[in-house]
């Protein structure tokens, strides 16, 4: 117990080192989560971390906004207050409703979750036979009415697009717009890659959707003058438990 201990706080200390006390300014750290529960899942984190974490940004007072907010500084290349966190969800699982949920609204903290649309209502599993359930239509229309969740398109099927034919990227990028839209009856403005897959071809086809950002899984921080199709995270795991 002491070694998982010690374990924690040197975590603790680098993703203070990350967030805080690095010598940067005026840049904003976008955090990319999936899953949030009781499982060993590499990319779920366990409740009670996920409240630590959410406390920690709380105490420390970082500035939390919205995906939306930061785009808009980018676009219009304003200043970025220092202590800027972003805080998204990829995927779509259904304890983001149950454990997720009502943290973020005690904390009063938005948050962005990109949607496969596909797996909506599904379940899924993975090689160590643990089965999760995917949000709902009504849980997500649910959130969505929240005002603090906003919710954009993953994808139908979660499919790496630089890998499957650019016909076939363009439908999985557009049709998963055109439904999280019509079910939500909202603009959907950003795009999370899955697995971080893409090449020029995909962001040429964001644009030409109408997108204004996409979202990669590559570590770093977002400046003023950032690639907006290129958004950079930090990823959120198992491994920072």
């Amino acid at each position: 117990m002491r070694i998982k201990r010690v374990i924690k706080n040197i975590i603790y200390f680098c993703l203070n080192y990350l967030l805080f006390l690095k010598p940067y300014s005026n840049k904003a750290t976008i955090l990319m989560y999936h899953s949030v529960g009781e499982n060993n899942l590499f990319f779920n984190v366990e409740s009670k971390e996920f409240i630590r974490q959410i406390e920690y940004l709380k105490r420390k007072k970082f500035n939390i906004i919205s995906l939306s907010q930061l785009v808009e500084w980018i676009e219009k290349k304003q200043v970025i207050p220092k202590k800027t966190v972003v805080l998204t969800f990829d995927d779509g699982y259904q304890n983001n409703h149950s454990n997720v949920w009502p943290i973020l609204k005690e904390y009063d903290f938005p948050v962005t979750i990109f949607l496969a649309v596909d797996l909506i209502d599904q379940k899924i599993g993975d090689s160590q036979k643990i089965v999760l359930d995917m949000l709902n239509w009504p849980q997500i229309q649910e959130m969505d009415q929240s005002g603090l969740i906003d919710f954009q398109p993953h994808t139908l099927t979660h499919s790496e697009l630089s890998q499957i034919n650019p016909m076939e990227a363009k439908r999985e990028i557009e049709e998963s717009k055109r439904i999280v839209q019509e079910k939500l009856n909202k603009k959907c403005n950003f795009f999370a890659y899955p697995r971080g897959n893409f090449n020029q071809e995909v962001v040429d086809i964001l644009k030409e959707s109408g997108f204004k950002a996409g979202l990669t899984i590559k570590s770093g921080l977002v400046s003023e003058n950032v690639d907006l199709f290129k958004l950079p995270r930090q990823s959120i795991n198992s491994k920072t438990n």
